[in-house]
Formats: structure tokens, C-alpha cells, sequence
């Protein structure tokens, strides 16, 4: 079941099964990127992704059929009419208890568990480059101690920055918080490839503690 909220976003809930599926699954999720930016056809959102467009047009159907991607007009080719596509919304929600057991924690947690394991690995690479770097234990006021990475003994920087742990905040400090991991996000979150950039791996977030 697809349904169309009332608001003005164009934001469409997805309940029904093979939406579900797809749009939890990244792979698919990407395939169906450039239909949600603009229409295309087949040919062009192949080019695009640069994947075969028969591979494409695996998910393309199942997009059809899910009711996320539709035909909007056919455009001519070599006296052939060619399907032109687009997404059926700018966005599509998927209440979690629209996700079949277990695919919630597949979905969200997979994803985070991957990430780590990416996030670990890095650094490991980057500790073995600078071995006399080190950790360095310092006192703190309020914490106790803290555990930071040094600078090895040239001086060089690990390129690693990293902090984990516990804070007590009110309601308003934790908004405050979050609201700056967001803008961090919005301003550096950029994964285009240009001249001088290169790939960082980062994990951020908030969470109250669970209690009891």
C-alpha cells in the first residue's frame, strides 16, 4: 500500500511489502536516486549510475510495480517509443512497524555495525603509521581522567580525530547538541569527488541512556 500524505512535501508512506524491501535495501535505494531527482529513461539513468542497463532494469520494474516509479511519458527513438520515468515522490517514509521483523535491525544497526567496522580498520592503518604516538592519560576536573591521541615524536598529527563516552546534559543542551552534529553533517557531509579531497570516515550521534 503506498499512500500520499496531505501536505504539501510530496512525501509518500510506503507500507506495502515490496516498497518496503526496496527501499531498505541501498543498492536499490540508489537505483532509484536519479528518478527522484528528474525524469529518465532507462538509457540515461544507466549512464548515470554507471551500471549495464539490464541490471538496472531489474529494479526498474520492481520500482513500477511497488508504485515508487511511474511511466510519465514515451519519447521516440529510432521509431521506437521509449518509457520516460520518474519517482511517484520527492520522498518516501517507512514507518517501522511497517518493516518486517528483524529487517529494522538489519537496516539500521547492519548499516551501523559496517561503518564501525570501516571506522576501525582506518584507524588501525593510521596507528601503525605513527606507532610512537601513543595515547596520553591526563586528569580532568570533572571526568576523572581522559584518554587522548597523542602526536608521535615528530609532531605529526595521526590524522584521527576521536571522542566517545557519556555526557549529562539537560533537555536544551542535548537540543543545542544535536542541532550542531546536524549542521556538522549538512556543512561537511559532501561525497563528491573533487581535486585535494580525499575520504574520511566518520560516525556521529545522541542518544538519551536507556534506564532501567
Amino acid at each position: 500500500m503506498v499512500v500520499t500524505l496531505s501536505n504539501q512535501s510530496r512525501e509518500t508512506v510506503v507500507r506495502d511489502h515490496l516498497g518496503v524491501d526496496l527501499l531498505l535495501k541501498l543498492a536499490a535505494t540508489r537505483c532509484l536516486g536519479p528518478f527522484m531527482r528528474e525524469e529518465h529513461t532507462l538509457g540515461t539513468a544507466a549512464a548515470e549510475l554507471e551500471m549495464p542497463a539490464s541490471s538496472l532494469a531489474y529494479y526498474v520494474q520492481r520500482f513500477v510495480r511497488a508504485g515508487l516509479l511511474e511511466v510519465v511519458r514515451q519519447q521516440a527513438r529510432a521509431g521506437k517509443p521509449i518509457p520516460v520515468y520518474r519517482a511517484t515522490a520527492e520522498s518516501f517514509h517507512v514507518p517501522f512497524d511497517a518493516m518486517p521483523p528483524g529487517v529494522r535491525d538489519e537496516f539500521l544497526n547492519g548499516s551501523r555495525r559496517h561503518v564501525l567496522g570501516e571506522f576501525t580498520k582506518a584507524m588501525d592503518h593510521q596507528i601503525t603509521r605513527h606507532l610512537d604516538a601513543g595515547v596520553t592519560v591526563k586528569c580532568h576536573p570533572v571526568r576523572g581522567v581522559i584518554i587522548d591521541l597523542g602526536d608521535d615524536a615528530r609532531g605529526d598529527r595521526t590524522d584521527i580525530t576521536e571522542w566517545w563516552g557519556k555526557v549529562r546534559l539537560t533537555e536544551d543542551e542535548a537540543r543545542e547538541y544535536g542541532a550542531a552534529l546536524s549542521e556538522l553533517a549538512r556543512k561537511y557531509g559532501n561525497d563528491e569527488a573533487a581535486p585535494g579531497r580525499r575520504t574520511y570516515i566518520t560516525m556521529f550521534g545522541l542518544v538519551p541512556e536507556r534506564r532501567g
